[in-house]
């Protein structure tokens, strides 16, 4: 091939790719067209998430730790589905239904404290409860107060645990 055509290749190879490039970036650039017939989809509804007490994971531990404190059987524990931050449930053994609310934890967040006929927790019981969450803290080494981890203390007669319909603050559902 002679030096010219080969030039002329390159010049026509080299303007292909130039053109290729700048049509691509504009069709980039172009807004979205938007119809006024279309409408987007609604986003998905919050749904609160169930508790489901356990006796394996990080509940465990909190439950084996606070069973040292009150009878073995007298303690369960719930940890929030959500990965982070951690919100653990722990339910004890005791005469009436309180709960007692870690720092900026709403009654209105979890669905059933109420319904269940659930009281805040009377200032004289405080102490108790305090010892029950220092306890549960202790058990879960990863747990971190600064990184918004949470502790909800429940003081339930034990007999009552099974019809308990307690529920996690809504969970964003998952996009189908």
């Amino acid at each position: 091939m002679k030096r010219t055509t080969k030039a002329v290749l390159i010049v026509v190879g080299g303007s292909a790719i130039v053109a290729a490039a700048f049509v691509l970036s504009a069709r980039a650039r172009r807004p979205a067209e938007v119809h006024k017939d279309d409408t987007l989809p609604p986003p998905p509804k919050a749904v609160p998430a169930p508790m489901r007490f356990a006796n394996e994971g990080l509940p465990a531990r909190i439950i084996e730790s606070l069973e040292h404190v009150v009878r073995p059987g007298r303690a369960q524990a719930a940890v929030w589905p959500r990965k982070a931050p951690l919100w653990f449930c722990v339910v004890v053994d005791g005469k009436q239904r309180y709960y007692e609310l870690d720092r900026g934890m709403k009654v209105e967040h979890f669905g059933g404290l109420t319904e269940c006929s659930f009281q805040p927790l009377p200032p004289a019981m405080g102490r108790t409860t305090s010892i029950y969450r220092a306890v549960a803290r202790r058990a879960v080494p990863e747990f971190n107060e600064d990184h918004g981890d949470r502790i909800l203390i429940l003081l339930c007669p034990r007999d009552d645990w099974p019809k308990l319909s307690l529920q996690w603050p809504p969970l964003p559902a998952s996009p189908k």
